[in-house]
């Protein structure tokens, strides 16, 4: 982990910055170009799930409590501010995309804990 401090401004910039790209992309009354059907679903999920891993290393010690409360407000205030534009809409399924997100980043957060606490806490440091 102290090898990641010393990144941790950086990785606080890019945190905010990706909230404020999902912000602006998901409020905006066009909505982004989808190739497949399945792209808005990458869109919602895949965002989340970057901010969730992000706010990890830029913020490690906030409780996981607090990563899915603020990570799930962003999600909603995108489909709520969607949902007042005619030209977007707002679905209950992107909600569930959203939720997805940060439920997928904040597992992948727990394995990365639970790994590197047996790994490095046995007194046993293997470098390759």
């Amino acid at each position: 982990m102290r090898y990641w401090v010393r990144y941790r401004l950086a990785f606080q910039v890019m945190f905010y910055a990706t909230v404020a790209l999902g912000l602006y992309l998901g409020m905006r009354p066009t909505p982004p170009p989808v190739a497949f059907s399945g792209m808005a679903v990458l869109y919602h999920a895949g965002g989340l799930f970057t901010c969730t891993i992000l706010s990890y290393l830029g913020h490690p010690r906030w409780h996981w409590w607090v990563r899915l409360v603020l990570m799930s407000a962003v999600g909603l205030a995108v489909e709520m501010v969607q949902s007042l534009y005619p030209t977007r809409s707002a679905d209950i399924y992107d909600l569930y995309a959203n939720s997805i997100g940060v439920a997928v980043g904040l597992a992948a957060i727990w394995f990365w804990r639970a790994w590197s606490r047996r790994h490095f806490h046995s007194g046993v440091v293997t470098r390759a």
